[in-house]
């Protein structure tokens, strides 16, 4: 699998798997993904700032990370993390919290370490198929999506700032339009 692809998969009506290899063993990746000072780099459409972002990184803890529009409106999504073991895996639920509760989903995010590269593999998994709202991604063909590098004219843009930390390679973070209740962030190359 190429570090440059993020490939996602509906597996099924209610299920969905988004799979992306880094070039930085899993230590890293894990940081990039547990530590506010990193996520609130990478979390969310590239219009949008990480107003908050607060993780209490524990089974138990609880999240919650709120992106600003150029506009002023926010958007607000969390979750509680269920279980957590450092490096290999965490479950936790995520919400879009306009939606009230009842409406989370469960992730279970896994890294793979294999010669200096992780692969990271988040499997969503939503409480019905109405809550899935397919990402656009997965609407065509065979439910997968290749995705390339961000553009290298747009790299002055104010909105486009946020970078995946310096120790994962020269990667920047971009998302693609989907559902915003879906809340999930894509990682490029």
């Amino acid at each position: 699998m190429s570090t440059r692809k993020t490939n996602v998969e509906l597996k099924s009506d209610r299920e969905v798997i988004i799979t992306r290899v880094f070039a930085a063993p899993a230590r890293l990746v894990w940081e990039a993904m547990s530590k506010p000072e990193y996520v609130r780099r990478w979390y969310g459409l590239k219009i949008l700032d990480c107003a908050v972002c607060e993780i209490d990184h524990r089974v138990g803890g609880r999240w919650r990370f709120v992106l600003r529009a150029p506009d002023g409106s926010e958007h607000a999504f969390s979750g509680e993390y269920r279980e957590i073991v450092a490096s290999k895996r965490v479950v936790y639920t995520e919400n879009y919290e306009p939606l009230g509760p009842g409406h989370e989903i469960v992730v279970t995010a896994t890294f793979e370490e294999r010669d200096g590269h992780t692969r990271l593999t988040s499997y969503l998994l939503y409480k019905s198929q109405a809550r899935s709202r397919r990402p656009p991604a997965v609407r065509d063909g065979d439910g997968r999506q290749r995705v390339s590098r961000p553009s290298r004219r747009t790299a002055g843009h104010p909105h486009l700032k946020r970078q995946w930390p310096k120790q994962l390679g020269r990667g920047k973070l971009r998302t693609r339009k989907r559902p915003i209740a879906h809340g999930r962030a894509e990682l490029l190359r």
